[in-house]
């Protein structure tokens, strides 16, 4: 029993360690996203369409986010064929998620556009972290489709 109780402890210490790094990469990536869109929106684009240059950005970002996750919060030191596609898969869902999610707020709702970002970065970080632990970078990503 004792094993065991060690054992679940280890796990949810780890798990927990995961999730702050993860944390720590996204707050990363939200400063990385206001930054660029900062100067596209502000500076190098001012009157284009917002949500094409959000959409660029996260693009950007999200190679970005997929490198320092791979490396610091999932431990994995080298890319793998099939962890860079189901990572485009989940990025891909994100991508489009985050993008509609902006249009929705800042076009329809009208609410400022870093507001949104903000507001973004988080509802598509619990996607993001959940489809990553448990498919983009597991050991065994297929396991619930197999058996």
């Amino acid at each position: 029993m004792r094993c065991f109780v060690k054992s679940v402890g280890n796990a949810v210490e780890a798990e927990f360690w995961k999730i702050v790094t993860f944390g720590v990469v996204g707050l990363a990536s939200l400063g990385l996203t206001v930054a660029l869109y900062a100067v596209i929106s502000r500076v190098l684009w001012q009157h284009g369409p917002r949500t094409v240059q959000y959409s660029f950005v996260v693009l950007i970002v999200t190679w970005v986010n997929y490198e320092a996750n791979r490396f610091f919060t999932f431990r994995q030191p080298q890319r793998t064929a099939g962890s860079v596609g189901r990572f485009a898969t989940v990025a891909g869902i994100a991508a489009g998620l985050n993008s509609a999610l902006f249009w929705l707020g800042h076009e329809i709702f009208h609410l400022g556009d870093f507001y949104v970002i903000i507001v973004n970065a988080f509802l598509v970080a619990l996607f993001t972290f959940t489809s990553h632990r448990l498919f983009t970078f597991h050991e065994r990503p297929w396991r619930w489709v197999r058996g």
